[in-house]
């Protein structure tokens, strides 16, 4: 698979830059597009092969998986912007391999949306973080955290998860 822009490597990558220079918004901007590709991937996957999902939740995949696209360019801009290179530094492919390990719709839905709301927590995070140092930038993961919202919600309308979970 290829991962163009960013230059991908498997495990652990360097720690990001400290906030708030312009490395440490770069190496966070990079990090959450590369997630949103990732993300974007894994939704379409999810709908192509999960055929045990309903097809209405496969087609709200569909729709979702363009909204991380939207997502993903939207801080691959904002990068164009400032000037970063997204291959400047690595982005590790983790959340793909671990998405892929799912094997039917009813774990899909919960892990999905595990990683969908510490993408949402660290994008509210960095919105805080930025108002001051980047309006621009704390704007942008403040609009991706509450869209984040729907797609964490739809896995649970479909797999409500059990008092066990």
């Amino acid at each position: 698979m290829t991962w163009e822009p960013f230059l991908v490597q498997t495990g652990s990558v360097i720690a990001p830059r400290n906030l708030p220079g312009l490395d440490g918004i770069g190496d966070r901007l990079r990090t959450a597009a590369f997630a949103e590709m990732q993300a974007e991937r894994a939704f379409l996957r999810a709908a192509e092969i999960y055929t045990d999902a309903p097809q209405s939740l496969r087609n709200e995949w569909r729709v979702i998986a363009a909204e991380e696209r939207n997502h993903m360019s939207w801080l691959l801009n904002r990068m164009r912007e400032l000037g970063i290179a997204v291959d400047e530094r690595p982005v590790s492919d983790g959340l793909w391999h671990s998405l892929c390990k799912c094997k039917d719709a009813r774990s899909f839905c919960p892990y999905i949306a595990d990683s969908e709301e510490r993408g949402r927590r660290a994008g509210q995070r960095f919105c805080d973080v930025l108002r001051e140092i980047d309006p621009e930038t704390s704007r942008i993961f403040g609009k991706i955290a509450k869209e984040e919202v729907r797609h964490i919600s739809l896995a649970y309308e479909y797999y409500p998860l059990s008092p066990n979970s």
